[in-house]
């Protein structure tokens, strides 16, 4: 299966990183996406007491910084380096452009996103799990929102 990375390798500036690097922070505007081609970049956002809590780490073939690009809106984690990397890097106007004229690309960025999405619900769902067996609830559901 082609990837978003490998659809937008021509316009990849690629760079090697050390361990310890931050990318970005929480709250930046996001200048465009990374790539992870070799390495791992450990996810981290602020927990409500402030400290930084782990959110997950990226690996070789992931994207950096997606939803945020395409949402235009900053950055809701940061990304550190957690080994020596070789990461790309496509700014926002380049890769904004590149979607605009091409439905492969445009189409790779919905599929990513949309299993995003799924990943969320299933990071929901286990905590809800654990929740309930704590409580011994069973399958109480979580409350749906209504409609706006």
């Amino acid at each position: 299966m082609t990837t978003i990375a490998d659809k937008l390798s021509e316009h990849q500036t690629l760079e090697r990183y050390s361990a310890g690097r931050v990318l970005f922070r929480e709250g930046d505007d996001p200048l465009g996406v990374y790539v992870v081609h070799n390495g791992l970049v450990d996810l981290m956002f602020s927990g409500k007491n402030g400290r930084a809590k782990a959110l997950r780490t990226a690996e070789d073939g992931q994207i950096l910084g997606l939803s945020c690009v395409v949402s235009h809106r900053r950055h809701d984690c940061s990304a550190t380096t957690k080994t020596s990397c070789e990461l790309g890097f496509i700014d926002r106007e380049t890769f904004l452009q590149q979607i605009d004229h091409s439905p492969a690309i445009w189409f790779s960025v919905l599929q990513t996103l949309s299993q995003d999405v799924n990943s969320c619900y299933d990071c929901m769902r286990s905590i809800r799990d654990e929740a309930d067996r704590g409580r011994g609830t069973g399958d109480r559901k979580l409350p749906v929102p209504s409609p706006a």
